[in-house]
């Protein structure tokens, strides 16, 4: 049977937008989770271009609720901060942005920190948006390694972007940054939405999946578990026969989850359940 780590699922905070970091600190023990995937937003996390809020309070509070921050998720698709930005002052205050989310990542214990390459206008030539994604993430490599950070790239939906939402497209970003610090991240959404599976990306990158938005779906959605039309067991089984020992990120997003998150999060972990080996 295909199994898990207890520690590798994590939990995210996206759908606790009308609630406190601690009501959702005290949700996430509640259900059982150990690791965090933080997403730095208000009202959880504040970071912008300038700086980031005290990390050590955050660390704090997650180590006396038996939890860590394996993931650090800066905000990166709402139009705030967008890598691809084609105005130079929006990209370089964005690029401002990003590298605080690194250095905040370092601060708060999170080894990886999760991005992806919205941001370029759908009226410019998709080549000169991929152009600046690909400088971009050069620029970011050497600052994710100074502080012992990974940065995963995810590929995202087309309603989105007009670049990198595909696995092919991902591939050829990968190969043209070319760091060791930027490597790759699965999200099943945008894999279910672009017809692509699992085995496809782990026979592609193999090791280089450092992280995973693992989630259900219709394929849109990201879904609790069970309420999407993803095989899980086949799902993990395949994490398996590639030994991936990376985090499962819960990023569940659809609003109808929003209301009782803690609810959500309670059946959405008791799916895993039956997958824990510890």
């Amino acid at each position: 049977m295909a199994h898990l780590r207890r520690e590798q699922v994590a939990g995210k905070n996206t759908h606790y937008v009308y609630y406190s970091l601690d009501y959702f600190l005290d949700a996430q023990q509640r259900a059982g989770f150990k690791t965090i995937e933080l997403l730095g937003a208000a009202p959880h996390f504040l970071i912008d271009y300038t700086g980031f809020q005290d990390t050590a309070e955050v660390r704090e509070k997650l180590e006396s609720r038996g939890m860590k921050i394996g993931i650090f998720t800066p905000e990166c698709a709402a139009y705030h901060y967008l890598l691809c930005s084609p105005d130079p002052d929006f990209h370089k205050r964005s690029m401002q942005y990003f590298q605080q989310g690194i250095k905040a990542a370092g601060m708060l214990g999170a080894k990886i920190m999760l991005m992806n390459c919205i941001g370029g206008t759908w009226d410019e030539a998709p080549g000169a948006t991929y152009e600046r994604a690909v400088k971009s993430m050069k620029e970011l490599g050497p600052v994710a390694a100074e502080n012992n950070v990974t940065i995963a790239v995810e590929t995202v939906c087309p309603e989105e972007s007009k670049i990198i939402t595909t696995l092919p497209e991902l591939e050829r970003l990968y190969k043209d940054v070319g760091h060791p610090n930027v490597k790759i991240a699965l999200d099943t959404v945008a894999m279910g939405v672009a017809g692509e599976t699992p085995r496809q990306w782990f026979e592609t990158f193999g090791k280089e999946i450092v992280h995973c938005h693992f989630v259900d779906g219709r394929p849109y959605g990201h879904l609790v578990w069970g309420d999407g039309l993803y095989p899980m067991d086949r799902y993990i089984q395949v994490l398996n026969d590639f030994g991936y020992e990376g985090y499962l990120g819960q990023e569940i997003t659809d609003g109808q989850y929003f209301a009782d998150p803690a609810s959500a999060d309670l059946r959405n972990f008791k799916a895993f359940e039956p997958y824990f080996i510890d």
